[in-house]
């Protein structure tokens, strides 16, 4: 980013009591300039390093959470589902959802584990998890022998397929096999209509605390 276009999008963000900034990969672009660019009181996404920082220190607070790890919490405590002393199996580390995903986990008292692409065994950590969330965008990768009986599943994945028989020639799934997945697990996020409205909600909530702080709302 020119300085020219930098003081440009620093006189925008004056205007405005927040900003979305999706992080969808662009090789022209500098996701750690725009991001460190971005003022924290207005990062309705939750990707400044500072809001990431807060989120791993025990005793501080972070302004705003990324939007679908926030989500996944919501709908898991929505649900009634009990985090606290559970093992969690997060699949997938990314910036934006597997390592917030994580950290809030552990917020809530979960024992948890990571699942990444150097992992030994997956399907064997997985298989004594409580609690899965996947979030990697591997079609249909967590089978149904992946998971212990009476998990909770959270899928992110959001994966187009071809599909002839559907009217644009593909269709969405997750990383889970819903198939298998639902006659193991006690509960599991479908594929579209799971995750995705929940996340949306979560950057409306976001967008709202930050224009109640912006004008000393409490």
């Amino acid at each position: 980013m020119s300085a020219t276009r930098l003081k440009l999008a620093k006189k925008l963000e004056l205007s405005l009591s927040s900003l979305n900034c999706p992080m969808i990969a662009q090789k022209h672009l500098d996701e750690e300039k725009i991001l460190s660019a971005l003022s924290l009181e207005k990062d309705v996404d939750g990707f400044h390093p500072l809001n990431m920082g807060n989120l791993a220190m025990r005793g501080r607070e972070p302004l705003f959470v990324s939007c679908t790890p926030k989500a996944c919490i919501e709908l898991l405590m929505r649900s009634g589902v009990d985090i606290m002393g559970k093992n969690a199996v997060v699949i997938g580390r990314s910036n934006i959802v597997g390592l917030p995903t994580s950290l809030l986990l552990q917020r809530h008292h979960a024992t948890v584990s990571t699942v990444h692409p150097f992992t030994v065994n997956p399907q064997q950590i997985t298989s004594e998890a409580d609690i899965v969330v996947a979030a990697v965008g591997a079609p249909n990768l967590v089978r149904g022998n992946w998971l212990r009986p009476g998990a909770v599943v959270i899928d992110v994945g959001t994966c187009p397929v071809e599909d002839p028989s559907c009217e644009h020639g593909y269709r969405l799934i997750g990383d889970v096999c819903f198939e298998e997945a639902v006659q193991v697990a006690s509960a599991i996020t479908p594929v579209p209509g799971g995750v995705g409205p929940m996340t949306i909600s979560m950057l409306l909530s976001n967008t709202l605390d930050s224009a109640k702080r912006s004008y000393g709302f409490t």
